[in-house]
């Protein structure tokens, strides 16, 4: 009995969301891009379009940059690539608003729906069957003494790496205030599951199920052959201490110069973060496609 209930509760807790939109009112949609990528505008006119007297259309703006979005949107569409969707997280703050990432880069693991995809997806949103994943964000701190330098709700990670004018960067790990390590390299990503697939990949760490709750530490081109990859509990503090002057950066877009003895202190956020999904391209999905697993050495 104990056994099949337990069984239900991990088959449901596996399952995605639906996204719900109001249904007393039309929602209002935003959508968001990057103009510098030729084939956006087009698409955003024609999902505007699309869209029709269904919704309460918002706008669209195509303009690069991070000013906190004033509308008060119900689903946001942002044409662009995972960095596009990391800024649209940063914009939206607070608001748990499901975002709909439609995929102009070159990987798109958050912008995980392929444009000539972008309707279908969107229809299922409108008739109340899209589909979310709740991601885990991180709540990092940099702090000088006392004194709270950068506060900021992390979707992907944070890097510590080493000043250009200095040489390597030492960094203590602390978990819960018990000393873990010190990193000696190039410099260190502390990563969401769902950013594991970003810059720690890249630098060798592994890939997490974007479902988890966990973090995952990675160097960056250690100076010793035993530093290798952390995972961590999402439900614990870590803190990063620099021995040296450094560069820290949050989701790509947040930079701090660091001083010798300054933390970042990384904690559990209270936001989340609503992605939709398309149900015929999930995360593996996109694993194998992006990745090429299982794919024949050669092939393209």
């Amino acid at each position: 009995m104990n056994s099949s209930k337990s069984s239900s509760s991990r088959r449901k807790s596996s399952r995605l969301d639906h996204c719900e939109l109001p249904k007393s009112r039309k929602p209002r949609v935003l959508i968001l891009g990057d103009r510098e990528k030729t084939e956006v505008p087009a698409l955003a006119r024609k999902i505007r379009k699309h869209l029709g007297d269904r919704v309460n259309y918002l706008g669209a703006d195509l303009l690069r940059h991070l000013k906190p979005i004033t509308t008060k949107p119900d689903l946001v569409v942002v044409l662009g690539g995972d960095g596009a969707v990391l800024a649209a997280s940063y914009r939206l703050g607070a608001r748990r608003v499901p975002v709909l990432g439609v995929n102009f880069g070159d990987v798109g693991f958050l912008a995980g729906v392929a444009p000539d995809r972008a309707m279908t997806v969107l229809d299922r949103v409108l008739q109340g069957k899209g589909d979310c994943e709740d991601r885990a964000m991180m709540h990092a701190k940099v702090q000088r003494n006392q004194e709270t330098l950068l506060d900021a709700h992390v979707l992907n990670e944070v890097v510590v790496s080493r000043d250009p004018a200095a040489g390597l960067v030492s960094a203590d790990l602390l978990v819960d205030r018990r000393p873990v390590c010190t990193f000696r390299g190039d410099g260190v990503i502390l990563s969401t599951a769902t950013g594991s697939t970003a810059y720690n990949l890249a630098a060798g760490g592994p890939i997490l199920s974007p479902r988890l709750e966990a973090w995952v530490v990675t160097p960056i081109a250690p100076h010793m052959l035993g530093m290798r990859s952390i995972v961590l509990p999402g439900h614990r503090v870590a803190i990063l201490r620099v021995q040296e002057k450094a560069t820290f950066t949050a989701d790509g877009h947040q930079e701090y110069h660091l001083k010798a003895g300054d933390r970042i202190r990384v904690a559990p956020s209270s936001r989340r973060f609503r992605l939709l999904v398309d149900r015929d391209e999930l995360f593996y999905a996109r694993l194998r496609g992006k990745l090429h697993w299982g794919a024949t050495p050669g092939e393209p």
